[in-house]
């Protein structure tokens, strides 16, 4: 089991953005999880589930299944310090 099986897409926060990729053409597109989670039937879905069956929004392609990514738009800071 992977984390996409370990997680449900209601408990991504708002300042998380999926990246996914279609397998077949490739395309590349970003969702929230809001988004997401108004297209599928029930809330508790997995990521894994989602990658299954989400398709490619392409005119050109419209396959099923895509590659997942979880992108976080959190700000990080380095640490400031040191050793005197």
């Amino acid at each position: 089991m992977g984390w996409r099986e370990d997680t449900c897409l209601r408990d991504l926060d708002d300042t998380v953005l999926i990246e996914t990729t279609c397998i077949r053409c490739l395309h590349t597109w970003l969702q929230s999880p809001v988004e997401l989670l108004l297209k599928v039937d029930h809330r508790n879905i997995m990521l894994d589930e989602v990658a299954k069956n989400l398709s490619c929004p392409s005119r050109d392609c419209r396959h099923v299944g895509v590659r997942i990514e979880i992108i976080r738009n959190e700000e990080t800071s380095g640490f400031v310090g040191g050793m005197p």
